[in-house]
């Protein structure tokens, strides 16, 4: 009995079918990949979830890497970076470097690798959803993969202004009243606080600040009983740029102080953008 050859077609099919069965396994690398990124208030701390972070503390950030490439020898080697930036998208500290090298025993198979880093949140830092932007290289494989993970921070608004201001000037009963009064009324020889705010001062290098007020107290009739020039001084660099600068000061009233209605007279200025600010507020001695 004569075997019927088979066509053209059949055999071609029969080959392809062959090749894609003998690929093999494992041939196709899965991509390195990062994440279960957690914001912590200590090192391997919970994520912080609902809860803000205040300025001033300290950020612990952790990811893992997975797929990453293990050589003949067990040898992993990961280089991850990690940033934090604030609302407005401007980078809060440096980019932190973080190395992965290390050799794994077959017992350690299942290991995956924990990136760690830790930033120090600005002592003077704008409110609002902060992002850390993080990533890792695999040095054997050379692929690379990246992320973002949010947390929030809760601060003191103060408006940005385009040029130099006085934001909320405002008399208080003690220094750690955090409520102003509604109407400043003090009686001879009290002590009465004053806070404020400077705002829009020009950035100069190395996130410089050179920014300082000057002070006068005004009678009714306008004549100046009181002058202080540079009663206060900002200079200072920084990584973070300081969004404002806060101030404080207290006057002492003296008890034969005539019973009217003061002027206080505060003359911000600004050395780098060659700028001046005045703002005025009022007060009632009884």
């Amino acid at each position: 009995m004569q075997i019927p050859r088979p066509s053209r077609i059949a055999t071609v099919t029969l080959l392809t079918a062959a090749w894609v069965w003998f690929i093999p396994a494992g041939m196709a690398q899965t991509p390195l990949h990062v994440g279960s990124a957690v914001c912590a208030q200590f090192e391997d701390g919970p994520p912080l979830g609902a809860l803000r972070l205040v300025p001033g503390e300290i950020v612990y950030f952790s990811f893992i890497a997975d797929n990453f490439k293990k050589s003949d020898t067990g040898k992993v080697a990961l280089t991850g970076h990690a940033q934090v930036f604030d609302p407005g998208g401007i980078p809060v500290s440096p980019k932190e470097e973080i190395l992965i090298l290390t050799i794994l025993s077959e017992e350690d198979k299942n290991w995956k690798p924990k990136l760690r880093a830790e930033f120090a949140l600005p002592p003077i830092a704008p409110p609002g959803t902060y992002t850390v932007r993080y990533d890792a290289t695999d040095e054997q494989s050379h692929q690379a993969a990246s992320g973002e993970a949010t947390f929030e921070v809760e601060a003191k608004f103060v408006a940005p202004s385009n040029v130099l201001s006085v934001r909320e000037l405002n008399f208080y009963r003690n220094q750690d009243d955090t409520t102003a009064l509604i109407t400043p009324t003090f009686r001879p020889g009290d002590m009465v606080w004053v806070k404020f705010f400077i705002v829009g001062y020009k950035i100069g290098e190395q996130n410089s600040i050179d920014a300082g007020y000057d002070v006068e107290l005004l009678a009714a009739d306008g004549t100046s009983i009181m002058k202080k020039e540079d009663a206060a001084m900002e200079k200072s660099t920084a990584y973070y740029p300081q969004p404002y600068v806060p101030a404080i000061f207290n006057l002492a009233l003296k008890a034969t102080m005539t019973r009217s209605v003061y002027t206080l007279v505060i003359t911000a200025h600004d050395a780098n953008g060659n700028q001046t600010a005045t703002a005025r507020s009022k007060f009632q001695v009884n």
